[in-house]
């Protein structure tokens, strides 16, 4: 009766450990899976977060741009002599040409005529006219 009984628990604690070594990659490979999602989950979330804060900072700097060359205009259509070199500011030194008749652009100051002639004054002493489009 005992041998029974030994070979019976034997039996059972083989079959428990064979269970356990059939399961146990698969438990261990879903505890691995569940780790990774985790792991790019928090990936995802850390990514997110610097591109959001790279937006502010883009959105911040666009704003202070924004305000710079406002404060530029502003300077430039009380001052002619404000010498404007930005391409942005074109328009602006075109808008003074006719309001003015005066500009300053990339260090040459321009004339503009009566007639809307545009023409600035060479170092020797000639008018320099610009051709029109």
């Amino acid at each position: 009766m005992q041998l029974i009984l030994i070979i019976f628990w034997t039996l059972l604690i083989f079959t428990i450990i064979m269970f356990l070594f059939r399961k146990a990659p698969i438990i261990l490979s879903s505890l691995n899976s569940k780790y990774q999602m985790k792991i790019k989950l928090r990936k995802k979330i850390e990514r997110n977060q610097k591109l959001a804060a790279i937006d502010k900072a883009i959105e911040e700097s666009e704003k202070n741009d924004k305000l710079f060359m406002e404060k530029r205009k502003l300077k430039a259509l009380r001052d002619i002599n404000f010498d404007l070199f930005y391409d942005e500011e074109k328009n602006l030194h075109e808008q003074r040409l006719k309001l003015k008749y005066r500009s300053k652009w990339k260090g040459i100051i321009y004339y503009s005529s009566e007639k809307g002639d545009i023409y600035f004054i060479s170092k020797k002493g000639h008018r320099v006219y610009n051709q029109k489009n």
